[in-house]
């Protein structure tokens, strides 16, 4: 049995070593996000009458499916109002670090052959996957030491050391059993993007779980790696059972990864791949359709995703009086902003559009991404064998990628309104809005630019766009509450882009940001046709 787990110290050196950058990313984005947001949502409602005043509104059956089900509400405390409004948003950030650390060093190397060279060191059958699951483990106990000392370093009355422990503990555990579950699909699936996708399906739908749940039969948030965290009740009561439980599922999955990887074959899953036809169709004959025909998961998946977001935020989009009335602070933030007698609701429709405009410009970076991740698998060397050029191919996705963009926001604004149409009253005009969410398709198409910029001249670095993304996010959700300056909002191109209906329609941004996205594009395309293609 030992030898089955030779060499495991010494990948786990490994693994830090190559991703120390990456995760060193990823746990101080989320950590410090986590952190970052405890003085501006405790400042935001300061007052024993503010907060009880959140409370009642948290008791709506659409905030509880979007952020989690109300403890504490008799004595609502600032530390009970932010666990309610963020472990669950966290705890999900946390996931998906996981997902895609155990993605990367388990099926993804092997899809490329890395695997192969590693096995044929004198190391064990199974020392890859028990490193990355130890490496996994490690990450999470660091993330829950920075979010327990990180949040408790800012001394809020309510919010003690060993209870915000307990919220990094809740956010780590969870993230362990979605880590454990991803190396589970890693072993069934043949192909690394079927396993991220049914790994991610697998958050997804622990999210919709613990919504069902909470709302209704409240077992089913039991079963959901959500809905357990939420269970600590951290700053309430601090249950530490839900923690016990994740912990032993996560032992659960990474036994039964390790024993399907002990039987299976290098390069292969448990479950076969589904044999493809002998012969192409029509659809394959271009580049065209066999990039609709790659891209489909991601297509299918994203706009089942926009779609769930603008179905919640036009649900509780009739409780958004009642939500700023609870707080001075945002009384005097959007009274401010709307100084020509908008109504708080349209200027917080304004705020909920860039939310989901920011939402469904991480599919359209990830159709950029294909061209290079085709490119790293080898794939896209059979293509350039035929009578395709680099510009055809690369100006294929960056078409999708910008149609998509479109449809998504499509989609978005379609449910949006028909989940706020039901909850107001009069419903309000879907032109309005139409024209508010493709506003900021110009600010969608700069983010797609400079991914294909990087992808033309340095594609190892493309996934800096996910990056800026990220930056560009809490400027919009966190910037006018941290009180940052102009110069650094700017640095976002959803900043420029005028609310609707909240502000009066400007085209020049619109207009000057189309431009940055022609150019960017430019560069990126002229870069593409210069530099050498690359595999593995």
């Amino acid at each position: 049995m030992t030898r089955l787990f030779f060499g495991t110290r010494a990948l786990v050196w490994f693994i830090l070593r190559r991703d120390r950058v990456r995760l060193f990313a990823w746990v101080l984005g989320v950590a410090g996000f986590t952190v970052a947001c405890v003085p501006l949502l405790t400042n935001m409602f300061a007052t024993p009458e503010e907060l009880q005043s959140m409370g009642e509104i948290m008791k709506n059956p659409a905030m509880i499916a979007m952020v989690g089900p109300v403890f504490g509400a008799d004595n609502y405390t600032a530390g009970a109002m932010y666990a309610n409004y963020m472990l669950v948003l966290m705890t999900m950030l946390a996931g998906a670090m996981n997902i895609f650390l155990v993605t990367r060093h388990t099926r993804h190397d092997e899809e490329l052959g890395r695997l192969e060279m590693v096995q044929s060191l004198p190391v064990g059958r199974l020392s890859n996957l028990a490193a990355t699951m130890l490496v996994a483990v490690k990450t999470n106990v660091l993330l829950t030491l920075l979010v327990g000392f990180g949040m408790a370093a800012f001394r809020v009355e309510s919010m003690g050391l060993a209870d915000s422990l307990l919220f990094g503990g809740a956010m780590g555990s969870a993230g362990l059993v979605f880590a454990s579950a991803t190396a589970v699909f890693c072993q069934l699936c043949s192909n690394n993007r079927t396993a991220s996708g049914l790994s991610l399906a697998f958050l997804l739908g622990a999210y919709m779980l613990r919504a069902a749940g909470d709302v209704g039969t409240e077992a089913l948030s039991f079963i959901s790696p959500l809905g357990l965290a939420s269970r600590t009740q951290v700053y309430v009561e601090n249950y530490l059972w839900p923690i016990w439980i994740l912990l032993g599922a996560f032992a659960a999955f990474t036994v039964t990864a390790l024993v399907l990887a002990r039987v299976r074959d290098l390069g292969q899953g448990i479950v076969p791949a589904r044999p493809g036809a002998h012969h192409g169709g029509r659809m394959f004959s271009n580049p065209l359709g066999l990039a609709l025909r790659l891209c489909r998961g991601t297509l299918l998946a994203w706009s089942a995703v926009v779609v769930l977001f603008g179905v919640m935020y036009g649900s509780v989009i009739n409780e958004v009086g009642s939500f700023i009335e609870g707080s001075e602070m945002l009384q005097a933030m959007f009274t401010a902003g709307g100084g020509d007698g908008q109504s708080l609701t349209d200027q917080f429709v304004g705020l909920l559009m860039v939310i989901m405009a920011v939402v469904a410009a991480v599919p359209v970076i990830s159709l950029m991404l294909r061209v290079q991740s085709e490119e790293k698998q080898g794939y896209i060397e059979q293509i350039y064998a035929t009578a395709v050029s680099r510009t055809k191919l690369f100006g294929t996705y960056l078409g999708v990628a910008l149609i998509g963009g479109v449809v998504f926001q499509f989609l978005a604004i379609l449910a949006f309104w028909g989940a706020a149409s039901i909850t107001l009253d009069p419903a309000p005009r879907f032109w309005d809005y139409f024209q508010a969410a493709m506003n900021y398709l110009p600010a969608i198409w700069v983010l797609l630019g400079l991914t294909a910029a990087l992808v033309g001249f340095v594609p190892s670095k493309a996934a800096i766009g996910y990056g800026y993304l990220g930056f560009s996010f809490f400027t919009v959700y966190m910037g006018t509450l941290a009180n940052l300056p102009d110069w650094v909002m700017g640095l976002s191109p959803f900043y420029h882009i005028p609310r609707l209906p909240e502000e009066a329609q400007t085209w020049t941004p619109l207009v000057v940001l189309t431009g940055i996205f022609a150019l960017l594009t430019v560069v990126g395309l002229i870069g593409y046709r210069r530099r050498d293609i690359k595999s593995g």
